[in-house]
């Protein structure tokens, strides 16, 4: 036997060799279980489509998709941001108001049919699109109805281009006294985890599972919960898969698209219509008074029995009043 020979002491470093190269195999197919399940939820089926005719408008950051009908003044939908948005969310008032006016319902890009791209989105993409859209696809003044964080994105471009706007319906828009702040750390960190390759989709398709989706409509977005359907959650959960879903969605969890405007809203020149869910929860109606006292342009709109989507859970009563205020 070789001197300081220790049978036991060798047994104890190849099993520490072979346990480190266990959990290298261990963490390589975690990892490949993960990519092999992000791919599969990433080719889910197409959302459906909103109606109307389909087209497409080329911006700077991509192909953007959207439905057309009607025939009449122009009037642009912008839906809101949130993990599987989409041009869906008016699906209760799309086809009511094509009846009075030609409706443009484009999906943002990242969003929906449009193109995902891998970027940094910031509150200028919003703005810019909706900008854009009106000036280089409809060719002419419109009308425009925005609900939450792109009703507040859309006021830069209100202000600064007030020929291409003639009235504004805002869906419980934030920003006026909130976001002004930058997201920090904090929201760099999150957005760090959002945009890495594997665990990013992962922590993605956890927030947009059937299970996600159903918590946050009942929780937060209905004040009717049985109103969320198997077949809404479906919808949401179509239009928020596919390759590069991920980036748009997670530039909002982490605060990269706030935008606080409170110096613009004073400055919109256009006659606003504010509609308020009475019950909303995440911003509520307190807020409503901070709008209507720093412009006298904007007028308010409550509507019982409904939380964030007053244009879903009182489609009848909405409609009704968005088409008596554009048009009066």
């Amino acid at each position: 036997m070789e001197i300081g020979y220790d049978p036991v002491r060798r047994k104890v470093r190849e099993m520490g060799r072979f346990m480190v190269r266990l959990k290298a195999a261990v963490a390589a197919g975690a990892a490949g279980g993960l990519w092999a399940l992000n791919r599969r939820l990433e080719r889910t089926t197409s959302p459906a489509r909103l109606g109307g005719e389909a087209r497409r408008y080329r911006w700077g950051g991509g192909k953007i998709a959207y439905s057309v009908a009607g025939e009449g003044e122009p009037l642009l939908l912008v839906h809101g941001v949130y993990a599987g948005a989409s041009s869906l969310e008016f699906r209760a008032n799309f086809e009511e108001l094509s009846k009075s006016f030609r409706v443009y319902a484009p999906d943002l890009l990242g969003c929906g049919f449009s193109q995902k791209p891998r970027r940094r989105y910031g509150p200028e993409d919003v703005t810019s699109q909706v900008e854009g859209f009106v000036r280089d696809e409809i060719g002419a003044g419109a009308h425009l109805v925005a609900s939450s964080l792109s009703a507040a994105l859309a006021v830069p471009a209100a202000v600064r281009s007030p020929r291409l706007f003639k009235k504004l319906v805002l869906i419980c828009p934030t920003g006026y006294g909130t976001l002004d702040r930058p997201s920090g750390l904090l929201g760099d960190a999150v957005y760090g985890l959002f945009r890495a390759p594997v665990v990013g989709n992962s922590l993605y398709h956890a927030l947009i599972s059937r299970a996600g989706i159903r918590y946050y409509l009942e929780k937060m977005a209905y004040r009717d919960p049985k109103l969320v359907t198997d077949g809404v959650i479906e919808d949401y959960y179509r239009a928020g898969h596919g390759p590069g879903a991920r980036h748009f969605p997670a530039a909002f969890v982490a605060g990269k698209l706030n935008l606080g405007i409170s110096d613009l809203w004073p400055r919109v020149p256009q006659k606003s219509l504010l509609c308020w869910g009475q019950e909303a929860k995440t911003v509520p109606l307190s807020g409503l008074n901070g709008f209507t006292r720093n412009n006298p342009r904007a007028e308010p709109r409550v509507f019982r029995d409904a939380s964030l989507l007053p244009h879903i859970e009182r489609a009848g009563t909405f409609n009704e009043e968005v088409r008596r205020f554009l048009s009066g």
